[in-house]
């Protein structure tokens, strides 16, 4: 949307500061291309008319590309719909999106079905396009079950690499399997390259139907537009990261294997399973370290959330304490053996989060020294409060006045410099929690 936006803009400017004799040979030059365009996209001739027999001779329909195009626009049409829901995180998690805490906590399968959850109407469009020309050719060239087996590998690669990057993030991998066809593609082009240099010059007439099997010129341009199409609008839409490049290396892998016998025939079953066997196997392993990731942000919650219940419960005490209806020894024991005693749990709460993400250990960290503070600053506050409001007893008779004075003076001196350190502890306590409240209400990576 905002590439859409930063267009529309753009072509106002533009057009505000041309003339109108320049935006009409501007408009020439815009349909001109765009004609060559349409010719180059739709120009049939012998070789490409061979090919695309030859590849229809092995699979009269693309069966699987259908399929798949099928549940991403059921997918997408039903999230673009729901669209308008007040949360549109929940909304993709709904349909399938993944998301660290729930993806590695028993939710395995939300590695495969986020490659089909688009994240808006345009790359929903996109993906569609551009599944329906490479898919049409590529699930020919090398086999259905190949073709899906380099889909699926491809999105479920890219899936782990978001979760280990971006552990607590919703995302979505929709464009990633399409990057996995592409190097699937880019192989089989290799191949054939590879396979015109060992050809033979001067080939009998017996040998058309393997030539016809290799891409012609003209379909491998029209291939590479929807390819540049498709990588501008993915990356306008922020969808090349290093996901998407697993993906690609992925299909280039992928292939090297399937595409090696491409011209002459389609990749067998046994070949596909043997592959995608160890490939499921590759990405089980690299699943593992990231089981169990843990959702540092409800806990965070409750730690924000326990400060302010047991502030508030304190200001109660102490204020029954101001209006003589509770003694300073009932407040005392209110803090030690409720307030102290749930900060020590919240504490106990954090310390046993297991396989916290590297990037939010340092909050978990900043909250665990925040309650240390906090325990610290409650202890020397209940203590305080002991020592300031003991009461005096009256001096002896036998005593001398300077004598007792002295005495009032050193505890008065004692209680102030405990009041003093209470003080000091809270103001350090409520500068950690400022910091974690500041450090949760950035979204986490």
């Amino acid at each position: 949307m905002n590439f859409v936006i930063l267009l529309t803009v753009f072509g106002a400017v533009a057009y505000r500061m041309t003339s109108p004799a320049e935006r009409v040979r501007y408009h020439g030059i815009a349909v001109d291309v765009f004609r060559e365009f349409k010719e180059a996209a739709t120009r049939r001739t012998p070789a490409s008319e061979a090919f695309v027999a030859a590849l229809r001779a092995r699979a009269r329909h693309p069966i699987a590309t259908w399929a798949i195009v099928a549940i991403d626009a059921s997918v997408g049409a039903a999230v673009v719909l729901a669209a308008a829901s007040p949360d549109a995180a929940e909304n993709l998690v709904a349909w399938g999106a993944s998301i660290g805490p729930r993806t590695t906590n028993g939710e395995w399968w939300r590695v495969v079905t986020s490659i089909f959850v688009p994240d808006g109407l345009p790359s929903l469009i996109v993906a569609v396009l551009v599944l329906l020309q490479v898919g049409r050719i590529l699930e020919r060239l090398v086999g259905a079950a190949a073709f899906v087996a380099v889909f699926l590998t491809a999105g479920a690669a890219a899936s782990l690499v978001n979760l280990s990057e971006r552990p607590h993030a919703v995302t979505v991998s929709s464009a990633a399997p399409i990057f996995g066809l592409y190097g699937l593609l880019l192989a089989s082009v290799l191949w054939q390259v590879v396979r015109r240099s060992r050809s033979d010059p001067n080939p009998p007439e017996d040998d058309a139907m393997p030539r016809a099997a290799i891409a012609p010129p003209i379909v491998l341009k029209r291939l590479a537009l929807g390819g540049v199409l498709f990588l501008v609008t993915s990356t306008a839409a922020g969808h090349v990261t290093s996901a998407e490049l697993a993906a690609l290396i992925v299909g280039v892998i992928g292939g090297a294997v399937f595409a090696r016998r491409a011209t002459e025939r389609a990749a067998e079953i046994r070949e596909v399973g043997s592959v995608a066997a160890t490939a499921a196997a590759l990405l089980v392993a690299c699943a593992i370290p990231l089981r169990h990731i843990a959702d540092v942000k409800p806990e965070i919650a409750r730690v924000l959330a326990t400060e302010t219940r047991t502030a508030a419960a304190y200001h109660a005490a102490f204020d029954a304490f101001k209006k003589g209806r509770k003694g300073a020894e009932a407040v005392a024991t209110l803090v030690e053996r409720t307030i102290v005693p749930e900060l020590q749990a919240a504490d106990d709460r954090l310390a046993a989060l297991a396989n916290v993400p590297p990037a939010h250990r340092p909050l978990v960290a900043e909250a665990r020294e925040y309650l240390r503070l906090r325990r610290e600053s409650w202890r020397l506050r209940a203590d305080a409060l002991r020592r300031t409001t003991t009461v005096q007893r009256k001096a002896p008779e036998d005593s001398g006045d300077a004598g007792w004075r002295l005495q009032a003076e050193a505890r008065f001196r004692k209680n102030m410099n405990a009041m003093g350190n209470a003080e000091s502890a809270e103001r350090a306590s409520l500068e950690a929690f400022e910091r974690v409240r500041h450090e949760a209400a950035t979204p986490l990576p």
